[in-house]
């Protein structure tokens, strides 16, 4: 597949470039695009690439790195690498420009701690002589905050950069689909709800020419050599090890619909007390949750926020293969796929409503300071909230065609929430987002809020 996207932070890659020695920190979650975006960045250009596996130690990291850089360095036999001390120092002692990349650098605290001191000291020391470009990426957010934003962290502000990747916008992921040969618009909203914008799972698409839901379930996920089929363990054994059971417990659990810390730990038989660390965890360390609170609330005060998937296909696996793993490895794909086309439509109004909520975010961003669901503890909600000092706007996002009835009870119903927020700014305008709304213009005269998948620029 094609590289797609990231020219803004290619420009800025080429600038630091440019301005050699520079340091760079490329973070993200996984499967975000990373390592594609510093592979492009690099083709063409005089690099190396270091991978950090967290399973060998720094003894044979250093001996592989070594190899690595005599064979594409050329360098004589004679010439030794093979501690982080003399590895470094011919680094930072190379005369030519050169960019050297380390990916999953935060592996570095694992594998051998004094690596990342022994690297602050050089770039202190050598670091602003050399012709180095480095950059360093790393999927472990939490971890990269420890190595580089914390008052104490052993490399602090010596990145002259921290990028952070975010998934691709619904935009871009439905032109991608496109560009795949997806030609059925319904479809290629249906594979964007599947997979969001994780850029890593649209490489399968095109690989095996997957073109609808029902391809993509079958090819990708619902058979013995899916390449997906083990993508949740890998992920999570990988990181988590031994403990990774109650992680899966836990992502299931917010699959189900349960979204506060007591009622997740109902779930996984444990006291709310313990599961703080594992949610951590799922939010730092891999990027698959997120906690909110209501736009009307201090996220750091707060005692209403929930939790909530980042990543639609980790959802998705949660809720129809980790939960049904009877099913998925006694090998009755059918039946599961049966299943989840059933039920498609409901278990995606999720997704469809993330989806509006980013789109719809964008298009209110100059006009509103603050932009957000909102809740209440009796269960009230609203869709999105966006407040400024002058005005506010109220709307219900509904993942179907909205008839002009229809969209007059939901309008009613949305007038009644309105008094249940505290401090709410008068004017309040209520409307409406759908896959279509009948009578679009009507509701509009009458002053009210009204948006379908055409105006947002992704029409079916």
């Amino acid at each position: 597949m094609k590289f797609y996207g990231r020219e803004r932070e290619l420009r800025l890659m080429e600038h630091l470039y440019a301005g050699a020695p520079s340091f760079l920190v490329v973070t993200g979650r996984r499967r975000v695009g990373k390592t594609e975006l510093i592979k492009e960045f690099c083709r063409g250009k005089p690099a190396l690439y270091f991978y950090v596996d967290a399973n060998k130690s720094i003894g044979t990291l250093m001996d592989e790195f070594g190899r690595l850089m005599a064979e594409t360095l050329d360098l004589p036999g004679y010439i030794r690498t093979d501690t982080p001390e003399a590895f470094l120092e011919f680094l930072f002692s190379y005369n030519r420009p050169l960019i050297v990349v380390f990916d999953e650098f935060q592996r570095f605290l694992k594998v051998n701690p004094s690596f990342i001191s022994q690297m602050q000291r050089f770039w202190d020391l050598m670091g602003r002589d050399s012709h180095l470009f480095i950059i360093v990426s790393g999927s472990s957010v939490g971890m990269i905050r420890e190595i580089f934003l914390a008052g104490n962290a052993p490399l602090f502000r010596r990145a002259d950069n921290i990028l952070t990747l975010r998934p691709f916008g619904p935009r871009e992921c439905l032109n991608i689909l496109g560009d795949l040969g997806v030609a059925d618009p319904e479809e290629r909203l249906n594979l964007y709800l599947l997979f969001g914008g994780t850029i890593y799972y649209y490489i399968f698409l095109e690989k095996y020419g997957c073109t609808d839901l029902e391809s993509a379930l079958d090819r990708l996920v619902l058979n013995d050599l899916a390449p997906l089929r083990r993508e949740m363990n890998d992920v999570v054994v990988e990181e988590f090890g031994r403990e990774h059971a109650t992680y899966y417990e836990i992502l299931a659990a917010v699959a189900d619909g349960k979204r506060t810390q007591k009622e997740i730990a109902d779930v996984v038989r444990l006291p709310p007390t313990s599961l703080p660390p594992y949610l951590r965890d799922l939010i730092d360390l891999l990027g698959i949750i997120e906690y909110r609170v209501p736009v009307t609330e201090r996220k750091n005060r707060s005692k209403m926020g929930r939790y909530v998937f980042a990543d639609n296909f980790f959802r998705f696996y949660s809720r129809y293969i980790y939960r049904n793993m009877s099913l998925y490895e006694s090998g009755r794909f059918a039946l599961l796929r049966d299943r989840i086309l059933r039920e498609w439509r409901g278990f995606s109004g999720w997704a469809f409503e993330e989806m509006l909520q980013t789109l719809l975010t964008q298009s209110l961003a100059e006009d509103y300071e603050e932009i957000g669901p909102w809740w209440n503890r009796r269960g009230d909600e609203i869709d999105l909230l966006a407040l400024s000092p002058e005005r506010s706007l109220a709307i219900e996002i509904k993942n179907r065609d909205v008839s002009l009835s229809e969209a007059r009870g939901i309008l009613a119903d949305l007038e009644k929430k309105m008094p249940l927020v505290k401090g709410l700014v008068r004017p309040t305008t209520t409307g409406i987002a759908a896959r279509t709304v009948g009578s679009k213009e009507t509701l509009e005269t009458e002053g009210f809020y009204v948006m379908d998948l055409n105006d947002l620029g992704i029409g079916r």
